[in-house]
């Protein structure tokens, strides 16, 4: 919610700290996006190893206070350039999303783990159904950087809590013997971890989450623009409509249809046919000419690909052994990242010419996603299946 109180408006920020137009703005807007992709590239799947070895709740407040310092520290940006530099210090420092579904994964038995990724997920867009709405409200009322002192307090305040509240998580050890004459017959523990291997299981969920993370980068840039262009005058208010509705459906995508597939086992199916239907939620964005007719189309896009999100998670840690999932999860982070900087910046090339083709490309990627998720995916069996 804290992150969604300002990320959807830095477009309109931009606008107020010197871009000179849309078209403008939304490229610095993609510089920046593409910093911050390439800050998690480079930190995500070092977070993740280490997370392995200090512990996950370690690098979960890592990200947490780093978020909230680094939010902070926007509130005194003047120019577009300075954003760059704030959101490339959001990457390499942050990344809670990964952190807190590597240390949910780790809290509970193997059995438990769908029902866990789900319900992390379901907080997760709650929070981004809540948070548009209230930064809104907040923009108008106080300014773009009133929205991010809440924000940056608000993150603060969160890792207080985890810090008080989440018990720590234990990283995988084994009893060894120690020697010296004083110490014979003594053991202590030291850290052991699994072999790491990139199968071709495990990559295929690590690719669809960048994607939908591009997806997500995507809209986040082209949505204020194209409401824009559709009614100049009200852009901020049905920028933030438009936001908490694709919140409010994502949360909505993952407690009924994730859930659901969860019951069913079937993570294979949620994932093609989710893919599938959001293609034609693309082709509908670019077809909307009037502001209900996008929000609608947006909303379901959001719906489809959120459900996604907690299978997506799920396969990987199902595809990770228990004491690499630090690492796997390090490693989503990384094409997370990709797509980060992949989505914003199509959406400045398509704003420069066209946003109604870009979100017919986007509709055909995402046809050609559910072809292959068919013919490449399988559900593994869990470690410790339920009795």
């Amino acid at each position: 919610m804290s992150v969604t109180l300002w990320f959807p408006f830095l477009p309109l920020f931009l606008l107020e700290i010197g871009a000179r137009n849309d078209s403008d703005a939304a490229l610095w807007m993609a510089m920046a996006l593409t910093g911050q992709g390439l800050g998690r590239l480079l930190a995500g799947p070092v977070w993740g190893m280490v997370s392995d070895r200090v512990g996950r709740k370690a690098m979960f407040l890592r990200a947490l206070f780093a978020t909230g310092v680094v939010t902070l520290g926007t509130c005194a940006v003047t120019a577009p350039w300075q954003l760059v530099i704030t959101l490339t210090l959001f990457g390499l420092l942050s990344g809670f999303t990964p952190a807190a579904i590597a240390l949910a994964s780790v809290s509970v038995p193997d059995a438990g783990l769908k029902s866990a990724i789900s319900t992390v997920s379901t907080g997760q867009f709650i929070g981004q159904a809540i948070g548009p709405a209230i930064g809104a409200g907040l923009a108008i009322l106080v300014g773009y950087r009133g929205s991010l002192a809440v924000s940056g307090v608000a993150v603060l305040v969160v890792a207080m809590a985890v810090v008080r509240y989440v018990p720590r998580d234990t990283v995988g050890t084994r009893a060894v013997p120690t020697t010296g004459k004083a110490g014979e017959g003594d053991t202590s523990r030291t850290p052991v971890l699994e072999p790491f291997r990139m199968t071709l299981q495990l990559a295929m969920p690590i690719l669809v989450c960048g994607i939908l993370f591009g997806l997500g980068g995507f809209r986040s840039v082209s949505t204020a623009i194209a409401l824009k262009q559709i009614d100049a005058s009200n852009a901020i208010a049905h920028t933030g409509v438009a936001f908490a509705l694709a919140g409010l459906s994502s949360a909505l995508g993952v407690v009924m249809i994730s859930t659901a597939a969860f019951r069913n086992r079937r993570l294979r199916s949620v994932l093609a046919v989710s893919a599938m239907l959001s293609a034609g939620s693309y082709v509908f964005l670019a077809l909307s000419t009037e502001v209900a007719f996008f929000i609608a189309a947006l909303t379901l896009a959001s719906l489809l690909n959120a459900a996604m999100i907690p299978a997506t998670n799920t396969l990987i840690a199902m595809n990770a052994p228990r004491s690499r999932r630090g690492t796997a999860f390090g490693f989503a982070s990384g094409a997370q990242a990709v797509g980060t900087m992949a989505g914003p910046l199509a959406a400045a090339a398509f704003a420069a010419t066209s946003l109604e083709l870009g979100f017919t490309v986007v509709g055909g990627l995402m046809a050609s996603l559910a072809l292959l998720i068919v013919l490449v995916v399988r559900e593994p069996k869990p470690e410790h299946p339920a009795p």
